[in-house]
């Protein structure tokens, strides 16, 4: 619980720092290519809370009940359609930590997105249908997609 609650706290703050200005970020530009990094970075937060929601309950570290772990699932799912959508070209502004080898492996990029909304479904569909016990050992997967995809196409915050 305690992790789960820094982590959200970590996020809340970031978003913050950066909605106002601080810590360093560049200026997002008012283009279309600003408006694409700002929807990707507010679909990625709502998966990162949403998934880390879904790990906690899956590890016993919050209480879980059946109804929570369908909703939160089925929201991931949801969000993991979102995804593609905001990595239109020559959208690395302001503060994006996304790598040009999205586009550059664009294929590689779309299959790795691919696969996280599958996994994504299917644990939204067997948390639906089975319940919480029947589904909480696929969260790992959901999680695997999340690195699969940010190890070779996202920046690390310090470079």
């Amino acid at each position: 619980m305690k992790k789960l609650l820094a982590t959200l706290l970590g996020a809340s703050l970031v978003s913050l720092l950066g909605a106002c200005g601080g810590g360093g970020g560049a200026a997002i530009p008012d283009t279309p290519e600003g408006a694409a990094f700002e929807y990707r970075h507010g679909v990625m937060e709502a998966v990162a809370y949403k998934v880390a929601r879904l790990r906690s309950m899956a590890m016993g570290e919050i209480p879980a009940n059946d109804a929570a772990f369908a909703k939160d699932a089925k929201d991931v799912a949801a969000l993991a359609s979102m995804i593609p959508e905001g990595f239109i070209p020559n959208s690395i502004v302001g503060p994006s930590i996304a790598k040009p080898d999205i586009w550059t492996n664009k294929a590689d990029f779309d299959a790795k997105a691919m696969e996280f909304q599958k996994n994504a479904e299917a644990l939204a569909m067997t948390a639906s249908a089975q319940g919480f016990e029947a589904a909480k050992g696929m969260v790992q997967a959901v999680g695997q997609g999340c690195g699969g995809c940010h190890r070779p196409y996202r920046a690390s915050r310090e470079e």
